[in-house]
């Protein structure tokens, strides 16, 4: 092949080949990230609902077997300190993020 047949008008066009390969690749990459944060994520909500189902469970047969007021009490209270505990943890930001700035220096 003869490097006097290449004209500009190719050398453009591989060039947006290239950069569209490069645009389809990093998109890719972005959706493999996010279909698998949504997977961890049903995950959660598996194991969640069926934690809520034991839990549930354990205070309906409490509640329907016991006539003392302080069993009853414990049954509600204990799954609901528990809840509130894990709730104020997973809502309380621990953790700074910084941004990363072209070069490597924040």
């Amino acid at each position: 092949m003869s490097l006097d047949r290449i004209e500009p008008w190719m050398l453009i066009g591989l060039a947006l080949c290239v950069l569209l390969v490069i645009v389809t690749a990093r998109k890719t990459v972005k959706a493999v990230t996010k279909a698998r944060q949504v997977r961890r994520m049903g995950g959660n909500t598996v194991r969640t609902l069926i934690t809520t189902a034991v839990i549930g469970g354990g205070q309906w047969l409490i509640l329907a077997n016991s006539a003392d007021w302080r069993v009853t009490a414990a049954a509600l209270s204990v799954p609901a300190f528990v809840t509130s505990a894990l709730i104020v943890r997973a809502l309380t930001v621990t953790t700074t993020e910084h941004a990363h700035t072209a070069g490597g220096k924040r």
